[in-house]
């Protein structure tokens, strides 16, 4: 059997949402059946993780989208790995990938990793997005959703594409709360006694970093020996942690910068918070809930597909910190009895949002569109 060779374009060679699943996904493609190429449109850690993987990876810099500049080398690149289908990694990636392939034969696939026309932006530009989206969707064979709630919005909004529902997903296995590890409480500076809320995102609009301070403040109030742990970096750093100084919140909250030992980072918290505006089924609250972590995220669409209040974590309306402190309290006065919503929490990833199923679909999808 001839392989089916794939090159899969992603915007950033950095780690993100979009990157992880690329990454999660090339490197579990049945290689007797497919021969995975990346093309990067910067470089970063993945494409470093990939080359140690032993993955061909491509980059080409640029940070625009519609970049007819490197459309020659994007088409170069198609001919040279004589690819069968193209794998396009949201939105960017896109708009400078598929134009070179319109006049061939080259099959495509489109993974929406968050509509680009989403909260916060103006009229004019979630017009404009719109009409990218619908360019992208129109002319490509498959339009794959990683959200039922995405999926619906794209059938709203760009009716032309043909649609699948791929759920985000990770590997539970690499995030089983049962396997060894180190407890690094002490690097941050805490104490063994300390309850220790954690987010662990990018510092965006998106996430809405400073609900989840203000919220701190309101619980930490109460509970002297209560501390937060902020992970990852972004263009609200500062406004955090000047809102974290303003506040009096200097000894009991800590900035951290994005790191590898996330497991270890897992194993060290009590709490894991995502307060995003948006979202499809965001990677990081899998990886959480994996870990047997209580996990509490914004009532919001995608994000609601995976946590349900009561069973196995906790939701609460998006930007209201009055109540994402009243849910911080009732963890913290019953931590000892929330057992079952942990375990409830990494069954929901284990039957729901696996890896292995993620990759199946996906080589099921691939197989579909090359008649085999």
């Amino acid at each position: 059997m001839t392989k089916i060779k794939i090159l899969e374009t992603i915007r950033q060679g950095s780690f993100g949402g979009g990157e992880t699943y690329l990454f999660n996904l090339v490197t579990r493609l049945n290689r007797d059946k497919f021969e995975p190429v990346v093309l990067s449109f910067s470089e970063g850690a993945m494409v470093e993780a990939l080359k140690e993987k032993s993955i061909k990876t491509y980059v080409i810099s640029t940070e625009k989208p519609f970049d007819i500049s490197v459309y020659k080398q994007v088409f170069q690149i198609l001919k040279k790995e004589n690819i069968d289908l193209l794998h396009i990694h949201g939105t960017r990636a896109g708009t400078n990938t598929l134009i070179p392939t319109l006049f061939t034969k080259v099959k495509k696939i489109y993974t929406v990793h968050g509509w680009s026309y989403h909260t916060g932006n103006n009229a004019l530009v979630t017009k404009s997005r719109i009409i990218s989206e619908k360019f992208l969707t129109r002319f490509t064979n498959v339009t794959v959703c990683g959200s039922e709630a995405d999926k619906k919005l794209g059938e709203q909004n760009c009716p032309g594409g043909k649609y699948r529902l791929i759920h985000n997903s990770i590997d539970p296995d690499l995030y089983d709360p049962q396997k060894p590890g180190k407890d690094i409480r002490k690097e941050f500076g805490f104490d063994e006694n300390d309850f220790i809320i954690s987010s662990i995102a990018r510092l965006t609009f998106q996430k809405d970093p400073l609900t989840l301070i203000k919220a701190f403040n309101l619980f930490q109030a109460i509970h002297q020996n209560v501390k937060l742990l902020i992970a990852g970096g972004g263009e609200l750093e500062e406004e955090c942690k000047q809102l974290v100084h303003d506040l009096n919140l200097d000894i009991h909250v800590v900035f951290s910068p994005f790191r590898k030992d996330v497991t270890d980072v897992l194993r060290s918290i009590d709490v894991f918070v995502l307060p995003s505006l948006w979202e499809v089924i965001p990677l990081g609250l899998l990886e959480a809930m994996s870990f047997e972590k209580i996990c509490v995220a914004t009532k919001i669409p995608g994000t609601s597909e995976a946590v349900k209040n009561n069973e196995n974590g906790f939701l609460f309306e998006k930007g209201n910190e009055m109540e994402l402190a009243q849910k911080l309290e009732y963890i913290y006065l019953n931590r000892n009895n929330l057992d079952a919503i942990k375990q409830n929490a990494r069954k929901t990833v284990v039957d729901n949002f696996n890896i292995k199923t993620l990759v199946k679909k996906n080589e099921s999808l691939y197989l579909e569109l090359m008649g085999e």
